[in-house]
């Protein structure tokens, strides 16, 4: 029988399945690998103590993971207090430390799993929904935000590498129809709130994305109680065994911290645009694939714009905007570039939403929006941290909403694109290398002081926290308790003026004896209040960092006059020389 003309034959379905991407996953996890190994020897930092202290624990105690006290904010506390995060990455660095040994190179070393993974898993969920997976990839690697959280120990990177890999599961399930995948992806979605309490939120992802994707909610949703059980498993332990609701101690906290710290509920969400705007870098020098030459234009304008409109302004957050010199450009500059950076990321998923229609469409512009309110208004703090597991999302959008790039082999990819994503990939290596000279400072710090002002039988107290408080232990000083002040006349005590955890005392008590100052190295900062960078928290700045010289580390020794104690209304008071004596 003749064919009939002008009849195009449908095509027949692909009955091969895909290619394994065995080479590509080997170059990126490679590529990951070298960007990172650099950094293995980064000193601990910011909350890396509390999280190395609760996996040594861990090794002794398995089952009783935060049975220990730590003094972390001024006082001594239950672990169960103190940290604000389930143990799920300290069991990791506990197995990690088991088997490698506790040095920082060790832990680093174990840490460099995640990142991988993450890397990894964005490259499978891109290559699931349609977007060119080694771009996705490649987005992700060049981010500041997840190269920097590469380099410590906290539980940020797991935690995004699992939320990735529990959308994947869960994406790959319902394209298959598999029960056996949508159950990983609620056991993963289950250890990943074990990881950080954000990964809550994936439970009503997955179930909107189920709604949105089979158009009514399957039998199969009912799978997602399995993360439930394993949060509400988690809070009864907690309550059984130290007496804290995990859940509510974290919403209190979270709430107590924004009203105390954050001046300006205006201000909020253009904070929140800065610090995601600097961890996806990416997007903003993207534009010229995503959005053309007009969209360079208008983004040009709006830059300037934003920077008059913040000329009008004298703070921002916390940070002043003005000098007596006049403006701090720089500051203005990398806060427009950083916010319209975050803008252009809405802008896509605006476009992408209205252009495809699609469930997984939907996904990331739930996922993106989810973190975006969490991160800026409901986390305890606006920092990088809390924008990490919408990372993955940014990088598979920008795959998706590039032009002319090819979707399979990154010779595909335009050089100039490449050439975009390396000085991204550089722009992060500059602020990795900013924060390891921050650790190396405290570091520093702590082996100098305690070398050179400990005496024998005396014992040097200090204040702050972080990686310095972790030094300073073992290099034998101690921390002061303000329940139980040890403190004696001729004591001497040591101040970080930036760090946390550090309480001004009057004059009357403390005598400045001499400053130390330890130079920062580097071409970026990421913490500090003079210059306006908080990576790990908006209360020292209002952008996650900071390019330029970072100022020195300033460290003060002062000498106890007067015993002291603190009153039940937080003043300190002289202790008096006899009982008589009135308060």
């Amino acid at each position: 029988m003749a064919k009939r003309k002008g009849r195009i034959p449908a095509p027949r379905p692909e009955t091969r399945p895909k290619k394994a991407p065995w080479k590509e996953l080997g170059y990126l996890s490679l590529l990951t690998l070298a960007l990172l190994v650099p950094f293995v020897g980064k000193p601990l930092h910011v909350d890396d103590p509390m999280y190395v202290w609760t996996a040594k624990h861990i090794v002794e105690h398995p089952v009783d993971f935060y049975g220990l006290n730590v003094n972390w904010i001024g006082i001594t506390q239950s672990m169960a207090v103190a940290n604000m995060n389930p143990p799920g990455v300290s069991y990791w660095l506990a197995l990690v430390g088991a088997l490698l040994g506790w040095s920082e190179p060790a832990l680093h070393a174990g840490m460099l799993v995640p990142a991988v993974l993450a890397v990894v898993g964005v490259f499978l969920l891109a290559r699931s929904l349609g977007a060119p997976p080694i771009l996705a990839s490649l987005g992700l690697v060049a981010m500041p935000g997840f190269l920097v959280s590469s380099t410590t120990l906290m539980a940020d990177v797991l935690a995004a590498a699992l939320w990735t890999w529990a959308v994947l599961a869960w994406v790959v399930g319902l394209q298959e129809r598999r029960s056996g995948w949508l159950a990983a992806g609620a056991l993963l979605a289950g250890l990943c709130i074990l990881t950080k309490y954000v990964g809550l939120a994936l439970i009503p992802l997955l179930l909107a994305y189920t709604l949105a994707k089979c158009r009514r909610l399957e039998v199969q949703s009912l799978l997602l109680l399995i993360p439930v059980a394993i949060a509400l498993a988690y809070r009864a332990r907690m309550i059984s065994r130290y007496g804290v609701d995990p859940l509510a101690g974290v919403s209190s906290f979270s709430l107590q911290a924004r009203q105390s710290l954050t001046p300006n509920t205006n201000e909020a969400p253009w904070i929140g645009l800065s610090f995601l705007g600097g961890t996806c870098l990416p997007a903003l020098l993207f534009t010229p694939w995503t959005f053309g030459r007009r969209g360079c234009a208008l983004t040009v304008v709006l830059i300037l714009l934003v920077v008059v409109a913040l000329l009008g302004m004298k703070t921002l957050g916390h940070t002043p905007l003005r000098t007596s010199e006049g403006p701090r450009w720089g500051l203005l500059l990398q806060f427009a570039l950083f916010t319209l950076s975050g803008a252009l990321i809405f802008a896509l998923v605006l476009r992408h939403v209205v252009r495809s229609r699609g469930a997984e469409a939907i996904l990331l512009a739930l996922w993106l929006c989810g973190i975006f309110v969490f991160g800026s208004l409901a986390n305890w703090s606006t920092n990088v941290r809390a924008f990490l597991p919408g990372a993955p999302a940014v990088a598979i959008l920008l795959a998706f909403e590039a032009k002319r790039v090819g979707r399979d082999r990154p010779f595909r990819i335009p050089p100039g694109l490449l050439a975009t994503l390396g000085i991204c990939a550089l722009a992060g290596l500059v602020v990795a290398q900013g924060d390891q000279a921050f650790a190396r400072s405290a570091r520093d710090a702590a082996r100098e002081l305690v070398r050179e002002r400990g005496r024998a039988g005396q014992p040097l107290w200090y204040q702050g926290s972080w990686g310095f408080q972790y030094y300073m232990d073992l290099e034998g000083a101690k921390r002061i308790d303000w329940k139980d002040i040890e403190v004696i006349p001729g004591d001497e005590m040591v101040e970080s003026y930036s760090n946390s955890g550090v309480s001004l005392l009057p004059p009357t008590v403390l005598h400045p004896v001499r400053k130390y100052r330890f130079a920062v190295p580097a071409l970026a900062s990421t913490m500090s209040g003079e210059v306006g960078a908080g990576f790990y928290s908006d209360r020292f700045g209002p952008l996650p960092y900071v390019f330029g010289f970072p100022p020195d580390q300033v460290y003060s020794v002062l000498l106890v006059q007067a015993r002291f104690f603190i009153g039940d209304d937080g003043w300190v008071r002289l202790n008096r020389p006899s009982p008589e004596a009135p308060p």
